[in-house]
C-alpha cells in the first residue's frame, strides 16, 4: 500500500488544452457566406448572382460538415487512442477550455 501511494505521488503529467468557441452570436463570418447580404453591404454595386459566380469558394454551402457533437466525439476518441484523458472543463468569461491529461514516463 505504502509503495503504491509513493508511485503516485512521483507520476508525472503532461497536459493538453483546447479552446472550445461556444459564443453563439451571430458574426459576420456568417453574414458574408451569404451572398444578399454581401450585396446589401455593397450597396447593390455587385448583385447576389454575381458574387456566387465570382466567388464560389466564398458562397457555397456546405452541408458536407457534422454536427458539432459529432466532431467533438471524433475528436476525443482521437485524442484517446493517444493516450490523453479528458479531465475537467474550466470557464473563463465566454471561454470554454478542455483540459486533457497523459502520465509521462
Amino acid at each position: 500500500m505504502y509503495n503504491r501511494n509513493l508511485k503516485n505521488l512521483l507520476m508525472k503529467w503532461e497536459y493538453h488544452v483546447v479552446h472550445l468557441n461556444v459564443d453563439d452570436s451571430p458574426k459576420e463570418d456568417v453574414e458574408a457566406s451569404n451572398p444578399e447580404a454581401a450585396s446589401e453591404k455593397l450597396k447593390g454595386s455587385l448583385s447576389p448572382d454575381f458574387l456566387k459566380d465570382q466567388f464560389p469558394e466564398q458562397f457555397q454551402k456546405d452541408d458536407s460538415s457534422e454536427h458539432p457533437a459529432i466532431q467533438l466525439s471524433k475528436f476525443l476518441n482521437k485524442k484517446g487512442l493517444e493516450q490523453w484523458e479528458f479531465s475537467q472543463t474550466i470557464r473563463i468569461g465566454s471561454m470554454l477550455f478542455l483540459i486533457m491529461k497523459r502520465q509521462v514516463d
